[in-house]
């Protein structure tokens, strides 16, 4: 049967010499066993959304496993000849060509919405996250703010086709109508399924939306204590959308956009890293991942906010303090260096 390191490495080869044609990539063969891990996609189109917002089309080479409504992936882009990972909901339906929507907010979305062209190569982990749709039809309620919109979107594009008479109630908070992610497209499939009764909140207008409010809701959607809930955008948004669940109807499925962090004081602090022999600071807004990135250090992440476990590092002397939560762990054994600053000195085994 042979080895099966030595055959996944050999697929690995065959799918990147293959497809698409980029000499940049023969590295990932020789140069990385992490290779393994990923695949590529090219870019097909760029259209896009809203002036600070574009969606990039792309084919996924072999490797590549077809997403779930709702999933999002992990996409790596060269940046000033680094490659550089982020995660980005996924905004295609299923089956099909896969699509992200990326809103220009940090370094690398603001690369891709600034320069991402047709015929770029993007490098890709396979989909993931459990922010998915239900397994048997509901009535639904989706809250959303802002950028939270990008996994609804794959969501309706994938269910309203599906079963057009679902009842799905869609609240979307943004800033305003220019501002507004996918509006013109969430009208179009309104008026072609009557099940999908969108309600939009523009900020600038009417100023801020209180989720936990449930009079407030319950003049957005009456019934809404009778429906499951999806919400996905800030942590703010989304917590305030949980605050109200406790009370009203069932949890929540949730998707979070970003982190409430917890104010330091000013405090800085310091991870030692004892394979690589590096000694980091960590200032007093950044996670510890943040600062070895910074320093160009790679760590492995994932999502970025302490749901996927993807940046799990041994912990080995020290202590680390939770950015949300704010409590501290002194405990040897794996952290999560997305949501964590060292407290104030800590080692890791990386």
């Amino acid at each position: 049967m042979g080895h099966p390191g030595i055959k996944g490495f050999f697929r690995a080869a065959a799918g990147i010499l293959s497809y698409p044609q980029d000499p940049r990539s023969f590295a990932q063969v020789f140069g990385s066993l992490t290779s393994a891990h990923y695949t590529r996609g090219r870019i097909t189109h760029v259209r896009r959304e809203t002036p600070d917002t574009v969606t990039l089309f792309f084919t996924a080479g072999e490797g590549w496993i077809p997403h779930r409504a709702g999933q999002w992936a992990r996409i790596g882009v060269e940046v000033d000849g680094k490659r550089i990972w982020r995660p980005y909901s996924i905004s295609a339906p299923e089956h099909g060509d896969p699509s992200i929507t990326v809103k220009a907010q940090g370094l690398v979305s603001e690369h891709i919405v600034e320069r991402a062209a047709p015929g770029n190569v993007l490098y890709l982990e396979r989909p993931e996250g459990q922010f998915l749709l239900p397994d048997t039809p509901t009535e639904l309620l989706f809250m959303v703010a802002g950028s939270g919109i990008t996994p609804v979107m794959s969501m309706l594009r994938t269910l309203m086709p599906r079963r057009p008479d679902h009842d799905v109630v869609l609240v979307y908070v943004s800033r305003s109508r220019e501002s507004c992610i996918f509006h013109d497209e969430i009208l179009e499939l309104a008026d072609q399924f009557p099940g999908l009764r969108p309600v939009f909140w523009f900020t600038e207008e009417r100023g801020r939306l209180d989720a936990s409010d449930a009079d407030a809701l319950a003049e957005l959607c009456p019934d809404h204590a009778d429906r499951v809930t999806y919400a996905s955008g800030p942590d703010s948004f989304v917590s305030a959308v949980e605050d109200l669940s406790r009370s009203h109807g069932g949890p929540p499925v949730v998707e979070r956009f970003d982190v409430t962090r917890q104010f330091s004081g000013g405090q800085r602090g310091e991870v030692w890293f004892t394979r690589s022999e590096m000694t980091l600071e960590v200032g007093p807004d950044e996670t510890i991942l943040e600062a070895a990135e910074r320093a160009q250090h790679q760590l492995p992440h994932g999502c970025r906010m302490g749901i996927c476990h993807s940046c799990l590092v041994p912990l080995t002397d020290g202590a680390v303090t939770n950015i949300r939560t704010g409590e501290l762990h002194r405990e040897p054994g794996p952290v999560q260096t997305c949501v964590t600053r060292p407290a104030p000195h800590a080692a890791f085994d990386a």
